[in-house]
């Protein structure tokens, strides 16, 4: 059966449609729709809600999806699980080869709470990507022929992805330590104290939500990730102010200030003078 395909879809995609039995149990996973998409610049879908959930990998190029505020790229042998009862977006503006399935039933709902850490959505690179493209052209093409479908076994395949994922999911928190968290997110504090730094892309750099990230970076640094930013741009305008001739408004704006009265304000209730009385003290 022939299908119209979004923008940005080569007509060598494919995309089926299964329709569950009546009867099926509750506590069965079951697809509504599967498909293998060649997509180009161009592709979006920007939803309000389609009922159930999405499993979207990566074979080639790149993706971006957007949920809950959050944006993440996608690249090959990275899977991401959407909660497609909630507003979702996901687009290319290049080359994005995808497998995809929408399915629901059975745990999914719990499942997907238990994957994605109070994250909008999860999302992985895998180890073994052969065993999910295994599993997954198993079920393709039993949903593709269309003959002696067993409700089972396909809620068997779907139950199989989401343990590949779970599996996925506690290795990469055991391999992320606390040196690691740390290193990356400090590192990336201090790259960019010139520019806005939100809690959510901190936290979205390792897969954390901003509440458990702003915890766990209190528990390292004793700071709240606000708190730390601010002093760090504290710290660094003391020492352009005293090894540089360059403007305080300057220096300001180089610290991340938004203008020369906001620095000059926080610079003394932090410092308790002002930046131009703090370069010219004797130390």
């Amino acid at each position: 059966m022939s299908h119209s395909f979004n923008e940005g879809v080569s007509p060598n995609s494919t995309i089926y449609f299964h329709t569950t039995m009546n009867c099926i149990p509750d506590f069965l996973y079951y697809p509504l729709c599967i498909g293998h998409f060649y997509c180009s610049a161009g592709y979006k879908v920007d939803r309000t809600s389609y009922d159930s959930f999405l499993l979207l990998y990566t074979k080639r190029g790149k993706g971006t999806i957007n949920a809950g505020g959050i944006t993440r790229e996608l690249h090959p042998g990275e899977v991401c699980l959407l909660d497609c009862y909630c507003p979702h977006l996901y687009q290319t503006s290049e080359v994005w080869e995808l497998e995809w399935i929408h399915f629901d039933g059975g745990n999914s709902r719990a499942f997907f709470d238990y994957l994605r850490n109070d994250m909008p959505f999860f999302y992985t690179l895998l180890d073994s990507p052969a065993q999910l493209e295994a599993i997954w052209n198993r079920l393709y093409e039993t949903l593709l022929k269309k003959n002696n479908i067993n409700e089972l076994l396909i809620s068997q395949d779907i139950s199989q992805i989401l343990t590949l994922l779970g599996l996925s999911k506690e290795r990469r928190e055991k391999q992320k330590t606390a040196s690691d968290f740390m290193d990356i997110s400090l590192k990336y504090i201090h790259r960019h104290l010139d520019e806005d730094i939100s809690l959510n892309a901190l936290a979205a750099r390792v897969s954390l939500s901003p509440f458990y990230f702003t915890r766990k970076f209190k528990e390292e640094t004793g700071y709240t990730p606000y708190r730390y930013i601010l002093i760090s741009r504290i710290n660094l305008a003391k020492f352009y102010l005293k090894s540089s001739r360059d403007t305080v408004k300057n220096i300001g704006f180089s610290c991340g200030f938004h203008s020369e009265h906001s620095f000059c304000t926080t610079f003394k209730k932090e410092v308790g003078v002002t930046p131009t009385e703090y370069r010219y003290r004797s130390e």
